[in-house]
């Protein structure tokens, strides 16, 4: 049996990688997803505490780094993070990353600097301590550029960022710092196109990651949900976005470059439609349901064929649920016997944001709908049950919210601000 392909994300800063690496990380078991801070722990399992780009192209790590890059690999199929692993990933594997535009991707870096507490950089070295510590102060980019140009920590986090973060295998960070930003795009723009099966900008985020997904056969994604949003304090004045554009000039001839790659490049967009003829059968099939008795049942640790639902609460837990609701028409796809087939499915179901959306619910197989019934079960608020009968050797259960509710709209305590309809357990089928 061949080895699982990996995929990899090198999430540059503030190019919008929180949001994209949790929807990365549904389509993999939970315990084949990598958690973001698991790099980080693996250093510091040997004794390297500070995790930055920067700090961690010192000649003397590099075999330590190695290691733990390779552990890392052999353990999870799915990836992402800010230091570069792809060196040691296979030929097989699939490497891609986001860019943005630069002077917005530097005043966002400094607005999330703005927010940090002392805890959060008390890890680093003092003259990175010293910039954070600054940043809380300072009224905006424009005069830190002023207080900070010249010092180290100002130029790894903001001086043509992007660029350092595709050649932190190319280029140590003393010969980058000496190159002119026409050569620093360019050694940036060789490695693009020699590591990256796919690029593409924050800006048009979306569709990058639908190309993404129609490269792994994946179910068309939802539009990703902003996580890690920061102010957007003096982001269109003058002073400030030209003071951004004077550190991002490499970072500029990159980001025109991609784009225009991306012009020349684009095709139509990645939809249900192409997903079922295309990929549906082989993406179902990989899915292996436990036997609970009479039922074939799958949980929401395993990676979910479908859209709509949000990511994992208590991910790797037995409690592990997703809520449905992202969206107002939530696809589920999975594997069934032969065409001909009687079944009774089932949603476990842990409990209704508000049980007044329990009659605003509707159920559909295949596009046809379906009677609905409540049972009920241990552990669950209920089992939501229905008869269909199997077409092909995949089935498609569509839920159709025709109201979704916050934990406010509700009336719960706590600030989830997803939209939500009910809490999805588990899901099954049997035969009768």
């Amino acid at each position: 049996m061949s080895a699982p392909q990996k995929i990899f994300h090198l999430h540059i800063s503030k190019c919008g990688g929180t949001s994209l690496n949790a929807a990365l990380d549904l389509q993999a078991h939970a315990e084949r997803a990598r958690p973001a801070d698991e790099f980080g722990r693996r250093l510091g399992d040997r004794s390297i505490r500070q995790t930055d780009i920067a700090c961690l192209r010192e000649p003397a790590l590099q075999a330590i780094i190695a290691e733990a890059a390779r552990e890392s690999i052999a353990w999870f199929d799915v990836l992402h993070g800010h230091v570069d692993i792809s060196p040691w990933l296979s030929e097989a594997d699939y490497v891609f990353t986001v860019l943005r535009d630069p002077a917005r991707r530097v005043l966002s870096q400094f607005q999330d600097f703005r927010r940090l507490a002392p805890h959060d950089y008390a890890h680093k070295a003092p003259e990175w301590q010293r910039m954070h510590e600054a940043c809380r102060g300072l009224g905006d980019f424009a005069q830190m550029r002023d207080a900070f140009a010249e010092s180290l920590p100002f130029r790894r986090i903001f001086e043509d960022h992007q660029c350092r973060a595709l050649t932190q295998h190319e280029v140590d960070d003393a010969a980058f710092d000496a190159l002119p930003p026409e050569e620093r795009a360019e050694r940036a723009w060789l490695t693009l196109r020699r590591r990256c099966a796919r690029f593409g900008v924050l800006e048009a985020v979306d569709r990058l990651f639908g190309a993404v997904a129609r490269d792994q056969g994946w179910c068309p994604p939802d539009p990703l949900e902003v996580r890690n949003r920061t102010a957007g304090e003096g982001r269109d004045d003058p002073a400030v976005l030209a003071a951004a554009a004077r550190v991002t000039a490499g970072d500029r001839i990159l980001q025109d470059r991609v784009l225009a790659a991306l012009r020349e490049g684009e095709g139509a967009a990645y939809a249900i439609e192409e997903f079922e003829a295309e990929f549906a059968a082989a993406r179902v099939a990989a899915l292996m349901p436990m036997r609970i008795g009479a039922e074939q049942v799958f949980d929401m640790n395993m990676p979910v064929v479908g859209r709509g639902l949000h990511g994992r609460d208590a991910a790797g837990t037995r409690d592990c649920c997703r809520w449905v609701g992202a969206s107002p028409d939530a696809l589920l796809y999975l594997p069934v016997p032969a065409p001909g087939a009687r079944l009774t499915l089932r949603l476990y179901n842990k409990g209704w944001v508000d049980p007044a959306l329990r009659d605003r619910l509707s159920v559909t197989v295949d596009g046809t709908p379906v009677r609905i019934w409540s049972e009920p079960r241990r552990e669950v608020a209920e089992a939501i049950a229905f008869h269909a009968v199997a077409r092909r050797g995949w089935m498609r259960i569509g839920l159709h919210c025709a109201q979704a509710m916050t934990d406010a709209e509700a009336g719960h305590p706590g600030g989830d601000a997803r939209r939500k309809v009910f809490n999805l357990w588990r899901y099954s089928y049997e035969l009768h």
